[in-house]
C-alpha cells in the first residue's frame, strides 16, 4: 500500500531534509490543533493494549484508554509520585494531565515545539504544579540536573538529531534519575537506534519492543479516529489523516503488521 501523496511529500521532505524536521513537524501539529478547539485530540499516540489488568480509569478519561496505557506503560517499572518531572513532546497534554491527576509527581514540565499545543495546554491544562513550555528538544530550558525522571513518547522521531536529545536527557537528569522512552523506528534503523542509546552517557535498563501491543491498540482506536477524520477533515485530506493516524490498513500500520516499523520501549538511567 502506498502512502497519501500528502503523506509520502512529507515523509520525504522530513528524512531528505533532517534540518526542517521541526519546522515541519511544528507546522503539521499546528494545523491539527487549529483543527480541534473541542479537544477530540488530546492524545495522537499509537497506544498500548495492555497485557494485564485493566488500568483503572475515570469515566471522562475511557475514550483516551489505549493512549493513556501507551503512557502508563513507559513508566510502569518506575515510582514517579513525588518526582520532578519533564516530559518532551508532550503535545496537547494528555499525558502530563493523566500523570498529575493519577500518579501525583511533585512537579511536571511539559515541553513541545508546537506554539499552538503549548498554547492549548496553558489554557486547559491548569495544575499548580505543572508548566507548559515551547522549546526544542535538544535546547530545553531547565537547569542541569534539576529532573528526576525525563519522558518521551512517540516523538523522537521528528527530531533532526537523536544523540543531541540524549546530551540534553543526561544534562537535565539528576544524578540516578531516569530517561523513559517509547517511539516507533523503521526496521532497519534500529541497530542505529540501539548505537545512539549506548554511546549515551546514559545506562540502559530496561528495552522491549511492544509492536504487537501498539498495533491491537490501534484496531481498538481505529473506529474512533476514521469517524473524526470523516467528520473534521476536508476530504483532500483525509488520506494524509489516515496515514498519519495509523488506523487499520493505513501505510503505517501496514509496515508494523510486516515487521518494517517497529515500535520500542526503552528505560534509562543517569549514574549516580
Amino acid at each position: 500500500m502506498r502512502p497519501s501523496f500528502i503523506a509520502g511529500s512529507f515523509f520525504a521532505l522530513t528524512k531528505l531534509l533532517p534540518r526542517l524536521r521541526p519546522a515541519l513537524w511544528r507546522f503539521w501539529y499546528d494545523s491539527l490543533a487549529s483543527r480541534d478547539a473541542a479537544g477530540h485530540l488530546l492524545f495522537m499516540n499509537y497506544g498500548y493494549a495492555d497485557e494485564g489488568p485493566a488500568l483503572s480509569l475515570l469515566p471522562a478519561d475511557e475514550r483516551f484508554r489505549y493512549a493513556i496505557q501507551l503512557y502508563a506503560h513507559v513508566v510502569s517499572t518506575i515510582d514517579i509520585k513525588n518526582r520532578d518531572i519533564l516530559e518532551v513532546g508532550c503535545g496537547r497534554g494528555g499525558g502530563g494531565s493523566f500523570y498529575i491527576r493519577y500518579l501525583n509527581p511533585r512537579s511536571y514540565i511539559g515541553v513541545d515545539l508546537s506554539d499552538a499545543a503549548i498554547a492549548w495546554c496553558r489554557r486547559q491544562l491548569v495544575f499548580p504544579n505543572a508548566q507548559w513550555i515551547c522549546a526544542r528538544a535538544d535546547k530545553i530550558p531547565v537547569p542541569d540536573s534539576s529532573v528526576d525522571v525525563l519522558i518521551n513518547v512517540e516523538s523522537s522521531h521528528t527530531y533532526p538529531s537523536m544523540s543531541d536529545f540524549l546530551k540534553e536527557a543526561a544534562r537535565v537528569l539528576r544524578p540516578g534519575g531516569y530517561f523513559a522512552f517509547c517511539d516507533v523506528r523503521i526496521a532497519e534503523h534500529i541497530p542505529e537506534l540501539d548505537q545512539q542509546l549506548n554511546a549515551s552517557e546514559l545506562t540502559r535498563v530496561a528495552y522491549r519492543e511492544i509492536t504487537k501491543n501498539v498495533l491491537s491498540a490501534l484496531d481498538g482506536i481505529t473506529p474512533q479516529r476514521e469517524e473524526q477524520i470523516t467528520t473534521q477533515v476536508p476530504p483532500m485530506f483525509q488520506a494524509a489523516f489516515r496515514d498519519f493516524a495509523g488506523v487499520r490498513n493505513s501505510v503505517l500500520y501496514d509496515m508494523m503488521v510486516a515487521n518494517k516499523l517497529r515500535y520500542v520501549c526503552c528505560l534509562l538511567q543517569k549514574p549516580n
